[in-house]
C-alpha cells in the first residue's frame, strides 16, 4: 500500500451534522407534516395535543417543566392532555374580558398560551365590533403573561350572524397585533366543507413589523354566496403554454363558483385575466366570458387557449389587452352587465421575494428552464408595486370599477392568499375586505371559500428552530355588490 493510500484509509469520516431542535421534541417527520397550513379537526384533544407538543417542550431551558395556560369562553371545556407540561386553565367569559387578570399571576410567565375563543362566538363578534378596546387589555394581558418570543394560539371561527359570516378571526388576530407579532395561521377543516373551519392564528411575544391597523372598518355583511367553506379541487396537469404562466389558478376552482352563482348564457368576467383560466372555465360551463389582461404575452396564450379548445364564436367571448384600471371603457357593451366577476390578482410583490428564488425548487426549476419568474416588467403591473399600502388601494379601485359594471347583488370572487415577505405577515385577503366592505366600500363580504392545494408538497422551512408553514391554503373572497 502507498503512502498516499495508508493515509486515505485512516482519515475518518466527517460527522453528519445534527439540526438542534430548539422548539420542540417531535421527529423531523411529523415536524414537516404540522407545517402543512391546513389539516383536518378530528376531536379538541388531538387539536390541542398537536399544538403542545410543536410549541413546547417538557423542560425549559431552567429544566423546570414547561407551563401552559389554556383560556377558553366556556364553563365546560374539553378534557386536555398535558402531555408531561405544567398546564393551567382559565375561563373569561365575554362580559368580563376588558377587566379579566389571571387568576394566578405568581404562575407567569408562561411558555405558550392558547386562546379557545370558538364557543359563544356571538358575544365575542359583539366585542371585537362594538368593544375592541377590551380586546386589546386583553391581548395586552397575554403578552404580559407570556415569556418573550413563546407564541400564543388563537383559536376561532367565523361567526353566523342574521346578517352574514362576520370573519372574528380576521378581526381579532388584527386587534392582537397591536401586542404580539402575526406569524402565521392554520386552517382546521371539519368533516362537512360546509361547516365553519377552525383558524389557528400563531401570535409571537415579539414586537410587529408587518402593517397594523390603528382602528379597524366597520364590515357590512351579505348572505354567503357559496355553499362551501372550503375545497380540494384536482387540477389537471398544466400544458406547455399555460406552464409559461408563473402562477397560474386552476378552471377547475372557477367552475366551482361559476356553476353555484350564475345561470346559462350569462357573462362571467376576470380584470386580470392570465392565460385564461376563467374563460375556458365560464365556456366550458356553456356562459359567456369577457376577460382584461395587461400582458400581451398573456393575452396571445390566452386567445390560443381559448381557439384551440374549440371555442370559435366570438360573440360568446373577448380577450382584451389593457388596464384593468378602465375596465368601463374596455368591456363592449354587448357584454354588459357582468354577471359574475371573479379573478386572482397578484399575491402582492411575493413572486420577487428572494427566498422563492433560494428556497422554492418550482422557482429554481423555472429559472433553470428560462421561464418567466414574475408577471411583467411593467411598471403598471401590481405585482411590481413595493409599498403594501399603495398595493391594497390600487386593487380597492379596480374592484370598484368591477362593481360599476355589475348589478347590486351580484357577487365579486377574488382569489388571494395571505403572504410572508421579509419575516412580516401581510394578510391580503382581510384587508381587501376590510377596505372593500367599509362604510365607504362598494361590496358586503359574502364568505370565504377555502381552496386547499394538496396536489403541492412540503418543504422544511424553518426546520428546528423557527415556525414557518407551508401556506397551501388560498382564500376565495366572496364580496356581494351593494
Amino acid at each position: 500500500m502507498s503512502t498516499t493510500q495508508r493515509a486515505a484509509a485512516v482519515i475518518p469520516a466527517k460527522p453528519k451534522r445534527t439540526l438542534e431542535n430548539r422548539i420542540n421534541e417531535l421527529a423531523w417527520k411529523d415536524w414537516l407534516l404540522f407545517q402543512k397550513s391546513f389539516f383536518s379537526i378530528t376531536d379538541d384533544q388531538s387539536l390541542y395535543g398537536d399544538l403542545i407538543r410543536f410549541f413546547t417542550k417538557r423542560y425549559d431551558s431552567e429544566n423546570r417543566l414547561t407551563r401552559i395556560l389554556v383560556i377558553t369562553g366556556s364553563d365546560t371545556p374539553s378534557s386536555i392532555a398535558a402531555h408531561g407540561r405544567q398546564l393551567f386553565r382559565e375561563t373569561v367569559s365575554p362580559i368580563d374580558i376588558g377587566p379579566w387578570h389571571e387568576s394566578q399571576p405568581e404562575i407567569a410567565p408562561f411558555d405558550f398560551i392558547i386562546v379557545d375563543w370558538r364557543d359563544r362566538g356571538a358575544a365575542w363578534a359583539e366585542q371585537a365590533s362594538e368593544h375592541s378596546a377590551n380586546i386589546h387589555q386583553f391581548f395586552a394581558q397575554c403578552r404580559a403573561m407570556l415569556k418573550e418570543g413563546g407564541f400564543c394560539a388563537l383559536l376561532s371561527q367565523e361567526v353566523t350572524t342574521a346578517a352574514g359570516r362576520y370573519p372574528l378571526p380576521w378581526v381579532l388576530s388584527s386587534l392582537a397585533r397591536h401586542s404580539f407579532r402575526l406569524r402565521d395561521e392554520r386552517i382546521g377543516l371539519p368533516d362537512s366543507d360546509s361547516a365553519a373551519p377552525t383558524y389557528v392564528n400563531v401570535l409571537q411575544a415579539i414586537n410587529e413589523i408587518g402593517p397594523v391597523h390603528a382602528e379597524l372598518p366597520t364590515l357590512h355583511l351579505s348572505t354567503p354566496a357559496a355553499r362551501a367553506q372550503w375545497v380540494k379541487p384536482k387540477p389537471k396537469p398544466r400544458s406547455k403554454k399555460e406552464i409559461l404562466h408563473p402562477a397560474k389558478f386552476p378552471e377547475e376552482l372557477v367552475q366551482i363558483f361559476v356553476s353555484e352563482l350564475t345561470l346559462p348564457d350569462t357573462v362571467v368576467f376576470d380584470p386580470m385575466g392570465g392565460t385564461s383560466s376563467t374563460a375556458m372555465a365560464a365556456l366550458n360551463a356553456g356562459r359567456k366570458a369577457v376577460l382584461i389582461e395587461l400582458s400581451g404575452t398573456w393575452v396571445d396564450i390566452a386567445r390560443s387557449r381559448v381557439t384551440h379548445a374549440g371555442h370559435t364564436v366570438s360573440e360568446r367571448w373577448k380577450v382584451l389587452q389593457g388596464d384593468a384600471r378602465e375596465i368601463a371603457a374596455l368591456i363592449p357593451i354587448e357584454f354588459l352587465p357582468i354577471a359574475y366577476t371573479v379573478t386572482s390578482p397578484p399575491y402582492w410583490r411575493i413572486l420577487h421575494n428572494p427566498g422563492m428564488h433560494v428556497l422554492d425548487e418550482g422557482q429554481k426549476a423555472r429559472q433553470a428552464k428560462g421561464l418567466r419568474t414574475t408577471y411583467s416588467e411593467n411598471k403598471a403591473d401590481l405585482g411590481n408595486v413595493t409599498d403594501y399600502r399603495q398595493f391594497i388601494d390600487e386593487l380597492t379601485r379596480i374592484y370598484d370599477h368591477c362593481a360599476d359594471v355589475m348589478e347590486p347583488g351580484r357577487v365579486l370572487t377574488i382569489v388571494t392568499k395571505n403572504v410572508k415577505f421579509e419575516r412580516a405577515q401581510y394578510p391580503i385577503a382581510w384587508d381587501l375586505v376590510f377596505a372593500l366592505c367599509g362604510d365607504n366600500g362598494r361590496f358586503e363580504y359574502a364568505g370565504t371559500t377555502f381552496w386547499c392545494q394538496d396536489d403541492v408538497g412540503l418543504k422544511p422551512f424553518g426546520m428546528g428552530c423557527d415556525w414557518i408553514s407551508n401556506i397551501l391554503h388560498n382564500y376565495c373572497i366572496h364580496l356581494r355588490v351593494r
